[in-house]
């Protein structure tokens, strides 16, 4: 329910009981005002979003036993939703990716509503003015098919899903290049009786595609992962964690340089490795708290490699979202709980981009409802790769217009949070002078303006260069240059 680009900007998308909201973030900038995607209604399920780096986005759902989907061309409304799906079959878990040739690609598992073939994987592409190609089927007819993961660069897309025939179990895919149909399924993973989960996949931008999942064989369970290289087939699994009772939710990443992350839960802690490009995958390392229990992990990379892990955990029965942001060049922060343990938090996702921003949203329940099937809103919050806590008060920009004022001009300064909190407002000479001034603000989540004219707080803001900073209450201070001549 999350996206976002190298640049900043990001979209979430969630599901409502009269259909399905979506707010965008500009670059560096607030939450604007949540809007309806048009063709959802009540029902409305499983809510999928994606971008590009250009800012097109893409919204996929299930409504009443079918996908939809939505395209937001960049700086536009979003468009009419198209139906993806026929009526004859039921479909559900929509993912939905970006590459060449399919702007976007969403794919989907479907089984005949009236049992008469088994589960299949099917994927449809489409196009900025909102029009898609008929679907296809990219499982073989008469396998049993289903849990699909895609990802999609400037070679093409992939889908990747899990093939199971009752007794045996492997994971398989297809790809497309920039146009023409996918190809036959390969197979990612051995044929084996070993029971294969959470598949998930992403490719680089040569080609490369890394595929990663979860075992279960003879009683234990381990995540593993395959590459394909940009010429020749899948190569053999890598053992990514050591076997446990359980593991789950393994996930995988590239950034634009081919370099990998996975994570995974393995008995209730958050595990990672790290894989850089042409050597081997790095030993596990422990992210979160070993004296919580933590649920299943989603992973977000930006291309320049910074990346952040978000994961749902419980703790002296509560339960709460935490995260680890990873900074361009650097190493997971220390794991930090995001969400208030007063409203149990459930099923959060994440974007990030270069910047190391990284918003990342979830669903809260109210405590005196099971969490696991009682959500009752979204929730979200903002933090900065190299901070221990992304509080959910950060403030995600800002700005000054102009930059450059004279004596007594008026200074409009905008600043967006990502839930409401008290700001305060400082400005201080240039570079290390002491506070000159200050204000103390009510901010509210999204976009917030202040205009000062020519002073700030008693303080007059004369020739030379200054910083304007603003701190809310419980986050990450943001500042600004400004100059007067």
């Amino acid at each position: 329910m999350v996206a976002g680009n190298d640049d900043g900007r990001a979209i979430a998308a969630w599901a409502t009981r009269t259909g399905v909201m979506a707010s965008v973030r500009t670059p560096g900038g607030p939450w604007y005002s949540p809007r309806r995607v048009p063709g959802s209604g009540r029902g409305a399920t499983e809510v999928q979003v994606a971008m590009t780096g250009s800012g097109l986005a893409a919204v996929t759902w299930v409504q009443d036993g079918r996908i939809r989907t939505s395209i937001r061309p960049a700086g536009r409304r979003f468009l009419a939703a198209a139906v993806l799906s026929p009526r004859s079959r039921v479909a559900a878990s929509p993912r939905v990716a970006f590459g060449r040739g399919c702007a976007p690609l969403v794919a989907w598992a479907s089984e005949d509503s009236r049992g008469r073939s088994p589960s299949a994987v099917s994927a449809a592409c489409g196009r900025v003015d909102g029009r898609f190609a008929r679907a296809t089927g990219v499982s073989p007819q008469g396998e049993s098919a289903s849990a699909p993961a895609v990802a999609g660069g400037r070679t093409g897309v992939i889908v990747l899903w899990r093939q199971d025939d009752g007794a045996t179990y492997r994971v398989r895919s297809a790809t497309r290049g920039p146009s023409g149909p996918f190809s036959p399924p390969d197979t990612v993973s051995p044929v084996g009786t070993g029971v294969v989960v959470d598949p998930s996949v992403d490719l680089a931008v040569d080609g490369t595609a890394m595929a990663a999942w979860s075992l279960t064989r003879s009683g234990e369970v381990v995540a593993q992962a395959a590459t394909r290289p940009v010429t020749g087939g899948w190569g053999p699994p890598i053992n990514l964690s050591r076997p446990a009772a359980q593991v789950r939710g393994t996930r995988m990443a590239m950034d634009a340089g081919g370099n990998a992350i996975a994570t995974w839960s393995r008995a209730g802690v958050i595990q990672t490795a790290r894989r850089p490009r042409g050597e081997a995958w790095s030993p596990a390392r422990d992210l979160s708290d070993p004296g919580l229990t933590a649920g299943a992990p989603f992973l977000a990379m930006s291309g320049g490699g910074a990346a952040v892990i978000t994961w749902p955990a419980s703790t002296e029965g509560a339960a709460v979202v935490q995260g680890a942001l990873r900074p361009v060049g650097g190493e997971f922060t220390t794991a930090a709980t995001i969400s208030s343990a007063r409203r149990p938090g459930i099923a959060p996702q994440a974007a990030i981009g270069n910047d190391g921003i990284a918003p990342v949203a979830w669903q809260w329940t109210d405590p005196a409802d099971d969490p696991l099937i009682a959500p009752s809103g979204v929730m979200g919050a903002t933090g900065l790769a190299g901070s221990e806590a992304p509080g959910p008060a950060t403030v995600v920009d800002l700005r000054a217009r102009p930059a450059r004022v004279r004596p007594g001009q008026a200074i409009r300064i905008t600043f967006g949070l990502s839930s409401p909190s008290r700001v305060r407002i400082t400005a201080r000479r240039a570079p290390r002078g002491p506070v000159s001034g200050g204000i103390s603000l009510s901010g509210a989540d999204g976009a917030n303006q202040v205009v000062l004219s020519g002073g700030l707080g008693g303080a007059s803001l004369g020739r030379g260069r200054w910083v304007i900073t603003a701190t809310p209450r419980g986050g990450t201070p943001r500042s600004l240059s400004l100059v007067v001549v």
